[in-house]
């Protein structure tokens, strides 16, 4: 993936050319979230019950890291850990999918 920004926000004209750098930002960070989801998928195969697939304590780490990641660079923290504890249960449902199919 070459994610490369077409404009920086102070040489866009008008809203249409920030609202285009917003979509291709979005798009990016999509193919990035599928990307992601890849990895989630293939861990898996080393997990060996159920709740090593919720692995609460990992779960929280990453919410919290997250959070502190958009604190450092100026951005809501709890808007990023909401973000990512949707998206942390919503793998952990598919994780347990595929590790009752693998059964």
């Amino acid at each position: 993936m070459n994610f490369k920004i077409k404009k920086e926000p102070i040489e866009c004209n008008n809203k249409e050319d920030i609202r285009e750098q917003i979509d291709s930002i979005d798009k990016e960070i999509i193919l990035l979230f599928a990307k992601r989801f890849e990895y989630v998928s293939e861990i898996v195969k080393y997990k060996n019950n159920p709740e090593s697939v919720v692995a609460s304590d990992r779960k929280n780490l990453v919410i919290t890291q997250r959070g502190n990641w958009a604190d450092e660079l100026g951005l809501d923290r709890k808007t990023f850990e909401n973000i990512y504890k949707c998206l942390i249960d919503n793998n952990i449902e598919k994780e347990l999918e595929i590790f009752e199919q693998r059964k």
